[in-house]
């Protein structure tokens, strides 16, 4: 990722960013230009995402729909452009004078990075504007947490059309052959639970010489859920400093380091390969996105074919605490047409009948809270769903900061280094004192 140095450009680069993200017309000068009176007649729109699949059938035929519906004549292309990774390493190259997009699906850090280089558009006068943003019941109609993930000193950078949250699910009939009839609630409970399945396989797996409680991944979300379900966070409110050497991230530690080197837990040694292990019967909990479900129940209708559902991590906190997350959708610098008619399309995707369709179609929550009162039959035919839709109340974010990627590797190679033998104390100053260098680079 760039510096802050390197994406502050200066005015003749500045420009040619701005060329190449909107023709050879002037930058726009927002404050200045009164959207009421421009007209995004007959745009063509280009909008990067990440989706495939069932995901991206469902975005297109939204995007279909807008096309053939929108009073402006206004198209949108929608483009994969790679995962999250790729998408922002494109961001960059056409930051530095290359192509951009009207529309780019990005993370909060991610938006943060094009900020600074002057790439995408404060959305609050959009929204603002009499005559094409949204109404006051409107703008409170999104959930207040959602949003602020992608503000930053008062501007909006992005525009979340959905989320999702880390949740703990458990194999329930395995459960209940342990003598449970509930999941943990602490993480002790978690821990002894993870020992009893050891020593007692699931009678549905076909491998019972293969039993294990929980499968671990490295990455910095699954570490964040259990700090946070400890009243831990990884910045300081203000966002000012990193708080990784602490008691909540070494407690989490030495508990998956113990469950691992007792044979009660295993790191993950494949992608999904906890949720290919828990539907088949060989494990019992995963912690996971909730953007999972549907794929764990066609995994497990596959195989075994067990009861199983979905709960909050296990908690020391008087309610739970879940880690939320997911990308918004930014607006590029273009011309003042193409990012009303960018706009208008981004307004109308995040409206609660589209995000009702966008729910059935990616099984994320959505950003709108009306949107529930057009759920009701979803919520009947999918349990699980609506179990963790109630959840979302609890929910605590990771850093927003610029620097943020990098730090999440570091946090990865930390977790490595514990679970390989490191000696815990050195590891986390090591941690902290990378994770900090970062906020003098970004």
């Amino acid at each position: 990722m760039m510096s802050k140095h390197a994406l502050c450009l200066a005015g003749g680069v500045l420009w040619a960013i701005l060329s190449a993200c909107g023709g050879a017309e002037a930058p726009p000068d927002q404050g200045q230009v009164d959207l009421e009176i421009v007209d995004p007649q007959g745009q063509q729109i280009v909008f990067w995402y990440q989706h495939t699949r069932q995901r991206e059938d469902g975005l297109q035929e939204l995007i279909g729909r807008f096309n053939e519906s929108n009073e402006h004549g206004i198209q949108v292309r929608g483009e994969y452009a790679g995962d999250y990774g790729d998408i922002y390493n494109k961001m960059m190259v056409g930051l530095q004078g290359g192509e951009l997009p009207d529309l780019v699906v990005a993370y909060q850090n991610q938006a943060r990075a094009y900020a600074d280089a002057d790439g995408v558009v404060d959305l609050v006068p959009y929204m603002a504007s009499p005559r094409w943003g949204l109404t006051g019941p409107e703008q409170d109609d999104f959930v207040v947490a959602f949003m602020q993930q992608d503000q930053i000193q008062g501007k909006q950078f992005g525009l979340p059309p959905n989320r999702s949250i880390e949740i703990l699910y458990y194999n329930q009939d395995w459960l209940a052959e342990l003598g449970e009839d509930a999941p943990p609630s602490t993480w002790e409970e978690f821990a002894r639970l993870c020992r009893a399945a050891q020593n007692q396989p699931f009678s549905g797996t076909d491998d019972p010489s293969r039993s294990l409680g929980f499968i671990y991944e490295e990455d910095a979300s699954r570490l964040a859920s259990m700090v946070f379900s400890r009243g831990g966070d990884y910045m300081t409110p203000d966002g000012t400093a990193y708080t990784l050497d602490t008691e909540q991230v070494r407690a989490s530690l030495l508990l998956m380091k113990d469950l691992v080197d007792s044979g009660a837990a295993e790191m993950m040694g494949e992608p999904y390969g906890d949720q290919i292990e828990f539907a088949a019967g060989r494990c019992l909990f995963i912690l996971r996105s909730s953007s999972g479900l549907p794929y764990v129940q066609s995994a497990i209708d596959e195989g075994p074919g067990f009861e199983w559902s979905v709960a909050a991590p296990p908690h020391t906190t008087p309610d739970p605490v879940v880690n939320f997350y997911g990308a918004s959708v930014s607006l590029c610098q273009t011309t003042q047409q193409r990012q009303l008619a960018a706009w208008l399309f981004l307004k109308w995707f995040t409206a609660p009948e589209q995000q009702a369709h966008w729910v059935k179609a990616s099984n994320y929550f959505p950003a709108r809270k009306s949107t529930a009162n057009l759920l009701s039959g979803y919520f009947d035919e999918n349990p699980r769903y609506r179990l963790v839709y109630d959840l979302m109340e609890f929910g605590q974010a990771e850093p927003s900061v610029t620097g943020y990627e990098p730090v999440r590797r570091l946090v990865a190679q930390a977790v490595i280094k514990v679970m390989q033998g490191g000696e815990l104390d050195a590891t986390l100053a090591w941690l902290q004192r990378e994770a900090t260098a970062t906020l003098d680079e970004y």
